[in-house]
């Protein structure tokens, strides 16, 4: 995802904050597809997909956020709370995406 690749990329950051980010980003976007493997299974529509995702992977994304804070925050970018809030939710939407058009192939 565009999270872990912008996360990784970041040059001088310590690797202890890599790892957290690495292992953080991997347990999000697991409960992410978890969910959608769930919904798929239960035939929900996009709509129920959507409303059954808001209310799933809070925890999983608030550490993937506070991991994405460190990594900005050390390298001295500005917004990096606004930035890695934003990437959680690029996240969700792309699951979104990929829930649509899986709906698309179902028999």
């Amino acid at each position: 995802m565009i999270a872990l690749a912008l996360l990784i990329g970041a040059q001088g950051v310590p690797q202890k904050l890599l790892d957290a980010s690495d292992a953080a980003n991997g347990v999000y976007v697991q409960c992410l597809f978890a969910t959608s493997r769930a919904a798929n299974s239960a035939r929900l529509s996009v709509d129920e997909f959507e409303r059954k995702l808001a209310g799933s992977c809070h925890a999983e994304e608030e550490a993937f956020v506070r991991a994405g804070i460190a990594i900005f925050r050390h390298r001295g970018e500005p917004n990096g709370e606004s930035t890695a809030t934003g990437m959680a939710q690029e996240a969700r939407r792309s699951v979104v995406d990929a829930y649509r058009t899986t709906l698309q192939f179902r028999p």
